[in-house]
């Protein structure tokens, strides 16, 4: 007998029901693939929209007060400073005297040339009776003429020495600086005090690109300033702006001026909340605009502009223009309304007719 002989055979019953229990398996395996679980409604976040006012709009920035005019007094000659005559912050009016040098050098050079001035003009006296006597020829005179003329120059160079020892305030102001202090000898031209002009005041402000196209840059500008650290407003009026960015951002620097107040020592430096006004938006524009968070806005492959909308709980796209940008807020304009209520949340993940569950933010 041959090895395959020998062999012994498997029941035949056994390879029936191993077969049958493969079939079934592939067959409850193409049932689950052929239905899939259904997946719940994403949870989408939503806000209605935001209709723009056609009134007038009040803006609100940060200003700081400014001097309008800081200036660096000194003596227009030299000598050591006898007293300084005022105190820093204190106010001096124009034409009032701040600081003083000692003037003894000069006074001295005024009595030298006074002196001389008087024994060349008594010379000149006695020669002219000399010449109306036929004595003196005319031509002996002329050099003792000009000698007194020059005696008479130093001398009003002497008493001008005198005069310009004495520093007088240009304008009525307050003293910022004290620069110098008494028995230092300075210089001709060396700053002595630093005095701000303190009639009027200005307040810069730093304007974004959205505020500075959409505020009048001329004399029709409103606003007001309201200081930060006191309770003070006062009318502001336009003064001038910049038409170049400031470096490193792109922002405007507009200048406004205003009264010095009566109660208050408004200074260089303090912080200052400025109100501006925009303008009511024309009344024959007749496409509404609305408000909304920036980051509900998507932006397209083409570069065009669309949002989602919840609609039926199902994502809907709508498309619309996008006007300008306010910090982390965008305004639009298109074919909306203020019933629809916009995906504020998660948009970057939602496509056409997708269910959703629209919840509003707490």
């Amino acid at each position: 007998m041959s090895p395959l002989q020998r062999m012994p055979r498997a029941p035949i019953h056994h390879v029936c029901i191993s077969a049958s229990l493969g079939l079934l398996l592939v067959l409850s395996g193409c049932a689950g693939e052929d239905e899939p679980a259904e997946l719940p409604p994403r949870v989408a976040f939503v806000e209605p929209l935001q209709r723009i006012n056609q009134k007038p709009e009040a803006l609100r920035f940060s200003g700081v007060v400014e001097s309008v005019t800081t200036t660096q007094l000194a003596f227009q000659v030299p000598g050591r400073v006898e007293r300084i005559l005022v105190d820093e912050g204190s106010p001096v009016k124009k034409g009032q005297a701040v600081a003083k040098l000692d003037r003894t050098d000069y006074e001295l050079q005024k009595r030298e040339a006074d002196a001389r001035l008087r024994q060349l003009e008594a010379d000149l006296t006695r020669k002219r009776a000399l010449l109306a006597e036929g004595i003196l020829a005319p031509a002996a005179i002329e050099p003792l003429q000009a000698n007194v003329v020059a005696a008479r120059v130093a001398r009003d160079s002497a008493l001008r020495n005198i005069k310009h020892s004495t520093l007088e305030a240009p304008f009525d102001g307050v003293v910022a600086r004290r620069l110098v202090e008494p028995d230092m000898v300075v210089a001709t031209g060396s700053p002595i005090i630093e005095l701000q002009n303190n009639q009027h005041i200005e307040v810069t402000v730093d304007l974004p690109e959205t505020a500075a196209l959409s505020i009048p840059l001329n004399d029709t500008l409103q606003a007001r300033g309201e200081l930060i650290i006191g309770d003070l407003e006062l009318p502001l009026t336009y003064k001038e702006h910049s038409t170049q960015p400031r470096e490193g951002s792109r922002t405007y620097r507009l200048t406004l001026r205003g009264e010095q107040p009566t109660d208050y020592n408004l200074l260089p430096g303090m912080a200052m909340r400025v109100h501006l006004q925009r303008p009511a938006i024309p009344q024959d524009d007749t496409q509404p605009r609305f408000r909304l968070p920036l980051n509900a806005v998507q932006t397209a492959p083409n570069g065009s502009h669309y949002l989602w909308l919840a609609v039926d709980d199902h994502a809907q796209r709508q498309d619309l223009k996008l006007e300008r940008i306010e910090d982390d807020h965008a305004v639009v304009s298109g074919e909306l309304n203020d019933d629809m209520l916009v995906v504020v949340a998660g948009g970057s993940k939602l496509s056409q007719d997708q269910p959703i569950k629209a919840e509003r933010r707490k």
